[in-house]
């Protein structure tokens, strides 16, 4: 793995870790949308795809790597794909996030994330 993007994944994880709220008192965890470290750094094939767009389409690994995610967490796909999370000071392109998914043949991800 490119040592970059290795760079790249570990300081999204951390960053998610300082951005993301803790639960209030009584309030339900499953109010917040799970986006865990794991599921940040398994997003990492897709990152030059969705930050430079310097391809015309994504990887298959980064395809396999969203369908994942999409499968583990809804709520952090999307959180990811609109640019909620940051990833290390990396801007996305939003634009190409966002269309990621079709460009994947994947599954639909809601653009309106719960609990945002």
């Amino acid at each position: 793995m490119d040592p970059k993007l290795l760079a790249l994944a570990a300081s999204a994880a951390v960053l998610l870790a300082l951005a993301l709220p803790a639960p209030a008192s009584g309030q339900a965890a499953a109010a917040t949308p799970s986006c865990t470290a794991s599921l940040v750094s398994s997003f990492t094939p897709c990152l030059s795809y969705i930050t430079n767009g310097n391809s015309s389409s994504p990887t298959a690994g980064c395809c396999r790597s969203l369908s994942a995610l999409v499968n583990a967490s809804t709520g952090c796909a999307c959180l990811l794909l609109t640019g909620s999370v940051p990833l290390g000071g990396v801007p996305v392109n939003r634009t190409l996030a966002v269309t990621l998914p079709r460009a994947c043949n994947s599954m639909a991800v809601p653009l309106q994330c719960k609990g945002t």
